[in-house]
């Protein structure tokens, strides 16, 4: 495999090239190439802004992507998106529904995307999502808009890398604070309320930002933005305070993101080392089932597994 070549490509932003080193970065056989390219463009990186969106299921995520990507092209700038479906429990599998629901946008504005799977990561974001920003970043994208899976207080992980976070709501999903948990009140900076011309879209406003008022302070004051992601009502405004978001000193990768990059990576190969380990040991369900019928508690057993495959005393 050619990796100088998808590499230069890249870096003249060919997406041909993009999309062959995305497809590389999510193959785990490919990791010595996975590696061999992220290493080349890493001098290349760290000025791509990074829209993190999230919310619970239902909420109108993937169409209200579609708008924002596409007002973002029409003032010049060159955008993608990532949309992490989640992995199904029993194949690994994923519907990748997403890219249905945002065809139409991404189409007429020529918007590149791509659907990854979240590969069972609770916290809604695969490491191959994070190698694609950096891929995307590589060949002049000026933004990304990462979407999580949507699984909600869970879903913070993307608090990791993104520059800025949107939180969106919906009216009638029932209680509106029980649906977005304090996890997500606290990482959001910016919150939403999609589908405004329904019933109850006022009031769900008036109960973030009453919630909001009784978080602690600081220099970035946040707001709630009510849209219609049917007919875009309002995601100018949403974009303005993403650009106004961004303008407060957000948009630029230091050490600290750096390090919390690394940290993906690394619970994402411990996770990888700890499954092939356990391959060849037989069945770890096997295991388990002895060692409940030993007597052994969940925690201790779990201890020793885990030793066992890591070849140390934890």
């Amino acid at each position: 495999m050619d990796i100088d070549a998808i590499v230069k490509g890249i870096r003249k932003g060919d997406t041909l090239s993009v999309s062959r080193a995305i497809s590389i970065v999510e193959d785990r056989s490919q990791i010595s190439f996975s590696s061999e390219i992220m290493k080349k463009i890493y001098n290349r990186t760290g000025n791509i802004h990074i829209i993190g969106v999230t919310g619970p299921p239902g909420v109108g995520k993937s169409s209200m992507i579609g708008k924002l990507a596409s007002e973002i092209a029409t003032r010049g700038r060159k955008t993608s998106i990532i949309a992490v479906d989640a992995s199904s429990p029993f194949t690994g599998g994923t519907l990748l529904g997403n890219r249905v629901r945002m065809q139409e946008s991404i189409n007429r504005n020529s918007i590149y995307m791509r659907s990854l799977a979240s590969r069972g990561f609770k916290g809604g974001l695969s490491s191959a999502a994070l190698s694609t920003i950096r891929i995307l970043d590589a060949a002049g994208f000026d933004s990304v808009i990462v979407e999580t899976v949507g699984s909600g207080q869970a879903d913070i992980d993307i608090m990791k890398i993104a520059h800025t976070i949107v939180v969106l709501h919906a009216p009638g999903l029932g209680d509106i604070l029980q649906s977005i948990k304090a996890g997500i009140m606290e990482i959001g900076d910016i919150f939403v309320v999609n589908k405004i011309d329904r019933e109850g879209a006022f009031l769900a406003i008036k109960d973030i930002e009453d919630s909001l008022s009784m978080l602690p302070g600081g220099s970035w004051k946040r707001k709630v933005i009510g849209v219609n992601s049917l007919d875009g009502e309002n995601i100018d405004a949403l974009l303005d305070e993403i650009e106004r978001h961004r303008s407060h000193g957000k948009g630029k990768r230091g050490d600290g993101d750096a390090m919390k990059e690394m940290s993906i990576y690394i619970e994402d190969e411990l996770r990888r080392i700890i499954l092939e380990r356990s391959a060849p040991k037989g069945d770890l369900n096997r295991e388990m089932k002895r060692m409940m019928a030993d007597g052994i508690d969940p925690f201790n057993g779990a201890l020793k597994l885990v030793t066992s495959l890591v070849g140390s005393e934890i």
